[in-house]
């Protein structure tokens, strides 16, 4: 995923965000307060502080590189082109 893809995700969920958020919201104007576990309570050691840097953001799924069957990426503009030419082709677009 892109910078620019995960912005637009960003910018969808302020106008419709999703609803295990809203539940929470909702549950907390009703006084509800998560449960802290020590997993939550922030540490002050450097280690801590690496893995925090080092950590995915929240609710991004991370898949290692070469684990899925997908082909390389192509940041050729022509390539790219002519592959959505031959399939607008196959599909009777054009």
């Amino acid at each position: 995923m892109s910078l620019s893809e995960a912005g637009e995700i960003f910018r969808y969920w302020e106008d419709n965000p999703p609803p295990h958020l809203m539940l929470q919201a909702i549950a907390r104007l009703f006084g509800w307060q998560p449960a802290r576990s020590s997993a939550t309570v922030p540490q002050s050691t450097p280690a801590a502080l690496a893995d925090l840097a080092t950590a995915a953001p929240p609710g991004l799924v991370i898949v290692p590189a070469g684990s899925r069957d997908e082909p390389p990426a192509v940041f050729d503009l022509e390539t790219l082109r002519a592959r959505n030419r031959a399939r607008a082709a196959g599909r009777g677009v054009l």
